[in-house]
């Protein structure tokens, strides 16, 4: 509605986008411990894929580096019902949603999007089921079948998740060690908070 002119508009004529997001611990204090699990790995989710896109800069990557620490060192608390560690949690999915608002996502969402709704798996199961399996494919050194804009050889991404893996406190002597690391260390937080290691295990069949 205009209130100057008191002419009602259908909401169709608008492109509607929010000029505030209030974000509010209060509105997670009652999630169930499953759905906590499930957030918090897609924003995890979000911030890596954020922070290893082409298209990442200097507004995001702080953004998504903040956002990975707080998601390593509250979401298990969190899940145990730490009321605290759940307000952080609020606090770090709002910033991992910054991130990748900006710098946008990759094959881990495309592909979860697609499991998910054909399987009617919970969108963040999806994405932790095959978020290490993904990673390793994007770390490929020279990518067969990658689509990426032209002014890129290739995405650098095992160098990208090495810096991940290093800033997660992640050690070796290589890139490649740091990130296997990197990768045990987060097959160790899905872990801690429930999630099932394989597809099959959710009551998926190969079809």
């Amino acid at each position: 509605t205009n209130y100057q002119t008191g002419v009602k508009y259908p909401l169709a004529d608008f492109n509607i986008t929010p000029d505030v997001a209030i974000v509010d611990p209060d509105l997670v204090a009652g999630l169930p411990v499953k759905q906590v699990a499930y957030t918090g790995m897609d924003a995890l989710t979000h911030a890596i894929e954020a922070y290893v896109s082409t298209l990442n800069g200097p507004f995001t990557d702080p953004l998504a580096l903040q956002a990975i620490e707080m998601v390593l060192d509250y979401l298990p608390a969190s899940y145990n019902c730490n009321m605290d560690a759940r307000e952080q949690m609020h606090y770090a999915q709002c910033l991992a949603g910054m991130a990748f608002a900006n710098a946008f996502l990759g094959l881990n969402h495309s592909m979860a999007h697609k499991l998910g709704a054909f399987h009617h798996l919970p969108h963040g199961v999806a994405n932790a089921l095959i978020l290490t399996e993904v990673m390793r494919y994007n770390a490929d050194d020279v990518p067969t079948k990658m689509g990426t804009f032209s002014q890129y050889q290739y995405p650098h991404a095992l160098e990208r998740y090495a810096e991940l893996g290093r800033f997660a406190g992640c050690a070796g002597s290589t890139d490649e060690e740091v990130f296997e690391n990197f990768l045990a260390k987060l097959e160790v937080l899905k872990e801690k908070i429930g999630i099932k290691k394989t597809i099959r295990e959710y009551g998926i069949d190969e079809r």
